[in-house]
């Protein structure tokens, strides 16, 4: 079984109080693909901390895996959206995309692979011609489980209506 890759923490807040780089990226996202206001809309929202538990080591490396940093990340649940914006804290590099909930498969992160309290989203993000997997992280606290329950409920109903 695979060791943890990274401490999470997540807590619950409204789009307003999220860190300044998550915040002005999901304001540029939601802008650029006409999704409106996130912060009037949001069903819910969570950032999350992530901190690598170990340097990768050499043969990580070779492998094509650089070092890990320190990520800040923001989950914001629309009516008919997810947005997801990262903030590296180590190269300062920020980036946010949004996929529709109808089209969204969620799934548990395989314990076997890793182990990690986020889950794998599966859609077409922000306009891409193909269908991507991506992580997205939650804490195992409260604030990161009730977002991932949220979540799936959000994306059972967009499925059914």
């Amino acid at each position: 079984m695979p060791e943890q890759s990274h401490d999470r923490t997540s807590r619950t807040c409204a789009v307003e109080d999220l860190d300044s780089r998550l915040r002005t990226a999901i304001a540029t996202l939601t802008g650029t693909e006409l999704l409106g206001d996130a912060a009037a809309t949001a069903v819910a929202c969570v950032e999350t901390r992530s901190v690598p538990r170990r340097r990768s080591g050499v043969f990580a490396r070779l492998l094509g895996g650089g070092p890990s940093h320190e990520t800040l990340t923001a989950a914001v649940l629309l009516p008919g959206h997810l947005l997801v914006s990262v903030a590296d804290l180590g190269t300062g590099r920020t980036t946010a995309l949004s996929g529709r909930l109808a089209d969204m498969t969620v799934t548990e992160v395989d314990q076997r692979l890793a182990v990690d309290s986020g889950v794998s989203v599966l859609t077409r993000w922000s306009n891409r011609p193909e269908a991507e997997s991506m992580h997205v992280a939650l804490g195992a606290d409260p604030a990161g489980v009730a977002f991932k329950d949220m979540l799936r409920h959000a994306v059972r109903s967009a499925k059914a209506g």
